[in-house]
């Protein structure tokens, strides 16, 4: 009885972190803005507005805690901190000519960022600093993402229809090779599964590969053609831009795709925040 006792009272005694859940946030960018809604609440926030530009894609750094995006029409690349107590604010990370997909390199500090007519890639550090030329490609550049347990940067290509292709490239910029002859206005991996996702522009359809094959498998189509570009993955589901609504695609037990945000105007960028709650100790 007293040794049952003194197990229980250790037991007790054990500081217990108990999680309140997680908050979800979708960031994504209309014309001219970046906003955040809040999957909890439903609530949509206004964080950044007059951009002076569309802003195609959204990268987040969760070790600086910044939102990394390209502005096409003001040739360079901004960040601001995420989340924040004071009033947004953007600062310039780096000059650019065109820049439309970015994606952000956590483990070593970078950002890398697409060229559309430059036909280029570019990575800097997070700050902005050694900024230094990848790669140039013969076509023009749009969607980027990182496979970092691999160390490879996917890419999309497009323009002309012989040349719309996903490809990938080391950090570096060598070894370029042609992974999927698909037309893709965004990328993200689900590393949990090794799968590269992608929305082809043209038709509306979000699909997938294995990382180590080039079998393309059609996941469902949005019936949208010509305005479907952000998407994001995460636990392995996947969010999605279906002109001014966000889907949500739950793969298992069966595909199904819902409506989670019903926007007014055309989304571009999109990425998905996790957020982690506060910790309550229990003694």
């Amino acid at each position: 009885m007293e040794l049952h006792m003194l197990v229980l009272c250790e037991f007790v005694v054990f500081v217990c972190l108990i999680s309140k859940g997680f908050q979800i946030k979708l960031l994504f960018s209309i014309s001219n803005e970046i906003n955040e809604f809040n999957l909890e609440t439903e609530n949509t926030t206004r964080i950044l507005t007059n951009l002076g530009s569309d802003i195609y894609s959204i990268a987040y750094d969760y070790n600086s805690g910044y939102i990394y995006f390209p502005r096409l029409q003001s040739n360079d690349i901004r960040r601001l901190q995420y989340p924040s107590e004071q009033p947004y604010t953007s600062e310039l990370v780096s000059s650019a000519s065109e820049p439309i997909g970015v994606t952000v390199d956590s483990i070593n500090g970078h950002v890398y960022w697409t060229e559309y007519t430059a036909k280029k890639i570019y990575r800097c550090n997070l700050n902005g600093t050694d900024k230094l030329l990848i790669l140039t490609d013969v076509d023009a550049l749009c969607a980027i993402t990182l496979d970092y347990r691999n160390r490879w940067l996917y890419y999309s290509t497009t323009y002309t229809t012989n040349t719309r292709r996903i490809r990938r490239s080391r950090l570096n910029g060598t070894d370029i090779e042609n992974v999927i002859d698909e037309e893709a206005s965004a990328l993200s991996i689900d590393f949990n599964d090794e799968r590269l996702y992608w929305m082809n522009f043209a038709t509306g359809d979000l699909k997938y590969s294995y990382l180590n094959d080039t079998y393309v498998r059609k996941v469902f189509s949005t019936n949208t053609t010509i305005k479907n570009i952000g998407i994001y993955v995460l636990d392995r589901d996947i969010y999605c831009v279906n002109d001014n609504q966000i889907l949500k695609v739950t793969l298992s037990p069966v595909t199904s795709a819902r409506v989670i945000y019903p926007g007014t105007k055309r989304i571009f960028g999109l990425f998905v925040y996790k957020e982690k709650r506060k910790y309550f100790y229990r003694y």
